[in-house]
């Protein structure tokens, strides 16, 4: 059992360095049940991962969040999203507080090598990195998909530069036994590259693959078969790029001490209520299996469910408690992890699971707000155990502050279709799910009020790019916003890291299309805009720092702004275009900035 073999003495596998199993994490976007023929019948055809699915350990109440980035940042740091800073996927509240200890901080500091192929979607600059939170190797796209604002500039799935370890690669067709070029390939082509290597070392890694498909907007890969949409062609990619890795495992022989783990990032409906975005169960509950057969996790003939309540936040501390994974020294109180371990459900013995974990409560929020809101799409999960049997699965909910509560009892309303909250025999399950909701909300508020701030000035990051992807108050996250002149400005939060003198560089189109663009054009790359004037506000506080306009050239690529005399510190940049009558025009799209060495 695995207990046994995680406890046993010092010539356990796991005891030796050496053999201490590899894991892998992959996680399609935007797609859940419904997605895979394992679970429905006329879905895509997913043979490789319907495999997977027969021979693993099944977690088939497992839940994230109903969003991208909420679901990643509480996945890597084992702690509630809100509670990390990322209650949105855009508006600089997707980006992950730089003190946050990630599951890449805690492997690599206990000697794995380290991996991030494709979708980050926690920050794109300085300290926010996927190379900045303890990946040593980073292959991905900026932003939260192809095409996305910050993404370089003209990526789609089928054609795409991305960035290799601070090196931009075009993606080409490789000799990969997939036809054509596709970011799914090509990502986990990377992934295996980067595990190939660490096989050749004798060194465990950790590779998470969070993949950007099947996120919108779906293009049809080179390889899908005649007739299926571009949404089931890119599921089908998945699955076959499924079936390489599992292929690539057997070969190198490290499948059976290779944890494996596919989940997907947030529901999508299907046969439960709610979809991406939801509060229900379609917008949180999604597949998770978990193959490691040396561990007693699945195998062939050995697949199984695990019933219990589990979430994204528990995988943390279920990896340390599995693998004896030390934690950073003089971890923080305030940044303590909040998930708990599942490995005593992940045998076959009932005896060794702990109260604790079957009466814990899992809150789950998606805000998309600027500053957190009570009580605004909210969830509390709980488990109600009597000894060794679940009798009734708990799903309190609330969509607003103005709303009512809702309660279900998911195991016997799958749907959620009768909302038994009225019912008095329940009161006492209400008033303990609002208590756990309650405590939950006080965490949140602790550091509701702090902003992340991109770190500009430093060594790290000398160069950076701003992008309107990232203003507080308006709504600029694709390339088509860019394309069609989308008007709009915010601020962006920074920390300046030197004080002295900043070059700003206000631009409508990105660099790399510099040679075929100017401030004003539009041709082929989209609407043509009357930019006659920009602006710049920077600000701390009370106390402006410069607020300057200046006429525009709309022949040029941009406005140029050197400020003199800005002090270290924390500051708030605002941007802006105007036309001849002197309205906003556009958006500064792209802000490039650089500290002045003196």
């Amino acid at each position: 059992m695995l207990l046994n073999i995680i406890l046993a003495n010092s010539y356990s596998l796991i005891a030796q360095k050496q053999d201490r199993p590899n894991v892998i994490f992959v996680m399609p976007d935007d797609i859940s049940h419904s997605s895979f023929s394992y679970y429905k019948d006329n879905a895509p055809r997913t043979p490789n991962i319907d495999l997977l699915g027969d021979e693993s350990v099944r977690l088939t109440d497992f839940h994230v969040s109903p969003s991208c980035s909420p679901t990643r940042g509480a996945l890597l740091t084992g702690r509630p999203s809100d509670v990390v800073g990322v209650w949105h996927t855009i508006n600089g509240r997707n980006m992950m507080r730089a003190d946050e200890i990630t599951m890449a901080d805690i492997f690599k500091a206990n000697g794995y090598a380290t991996g991030l192929f494709f979708k980050w979607h926690l920050g794109d600059n300085y300290p926010f990195r996927p190379k900045d939170r303890g990946f040593d190797y980073v292959a991905w796209i900026q932003g939260g998909g192809t095409g996305q604002q910050p993404d370089y500039w003209g990526n789609t799935n089928n054609e795409a530069h991305m960035w290799i370890n601070d090196t931009l690669v075009e993606m080409t067709d490789e000799d990969d036994g997939i036809e054509g070029a596709f970011t799914t390939n090509f990502f986990m082509n990377r992934a295996m590259d980067f595990m190939e290597d660490n096989i050749e070392k004798n060194k465990p890694f950790f590779a998470y693959i969070p993949l950007g498909t099947a996120h919108a907007p779906h293009v049809l890969p080179p390889d899908a078969r005649e007739g299926v949409s571009a949404k089931t062609g890119t599921i089908e990619n998945i699955d076959k790029n499924m079936g390489r890795l599992i292929k690539f495992l057997d070969d190198k022989g490290i499948a059976d001490n290779t944890i494996l783990i596919f989940t997907t990032d947030n529901g999508a409906g299907g046969y439960l209520r709610g979809g991406k975005g939801s509060n229900y169960d379609g917008g949180t509950r999604v597949p998770c299996f978990v193959r490691w057969e040396v561990g007693n996790l699945g195998g062939k003939g050995k697949g199984r469910d695990v019933t219990p309540l589990t979430a994204h936040i528990d995988w943390l501390p279920t990896f340390m408690d599995v693998l004896d994974l030390k934690d950073v020294e003089n971890r923080p109180e305030k940044l303590k992890i909040r998930g708990r371990s599942f490995k005593p459900f992940l045998d076959d013995d009932p005896t060794n699971d702990p109260l604790a974990y079957k009466n814990r409560a899992v809150v789950i929020n998606d805000m998309w707000t600027e500053f957190p809101e009570k009580y605004k799409k909210l969830s509390v999960k709980k488990d109600d155990w009597n000894g060794d049997v679940i009798e009734h699965k708990w799903r309190l909910v609330r969509t607003s502050a103005t709303s009512d509560w809702e309660l279900y009892d998911v195991l016997t309303d799958l749907k959620q279709e009768n909302n038994i909250i009225s019912n008095p025999a329940y009161n006492g399950v209400v008033a303990e799910l609002k208590e756990e909701y309650e405590k939950w909300f006080q965490l949140v508020e602790e550091r509701a009020s702090e902003y992340t701030r991109i770190i500009i000035g430093n060594k790290a990051e000398p160069k950076t790019t701003l992008h309107a992807h990232d203003f507080h108050g308006t709504v600029i996250w694709h390339q088509d916003d860019v394309k069609k002149g989308a008007p709009g400005s915010g601020f962006i939060a920074v920390e300046l890291d030197k004080s002295g003198t900043y070059n700003f560089d206000l631009r409508r189109w990105p660099k790399e299309i510099e040679d075929k663009s100017t401030l004003t054009s539009g041709d082929e790359n989209g609407k043509a805009l009357n930019i006659a004037s920009a602006r710049i506000k920077i600000w701390n506080g009370d106390t402006i720092y410069v607020d300057e306009k200046k006429d525009a050239n709309g022949g040029q690529d941009g406005v140029q702004f050197t400020i003199q005399n800005l002090p270290k510190g924390p500051a708030f940049i605002q941007t802006w275009f105007y036309n001849e009558a002197g309205e906003m025009e556009g958006a500064v799209y792209y802000n490039y900035v650089e500290h002045v060495n003196q």
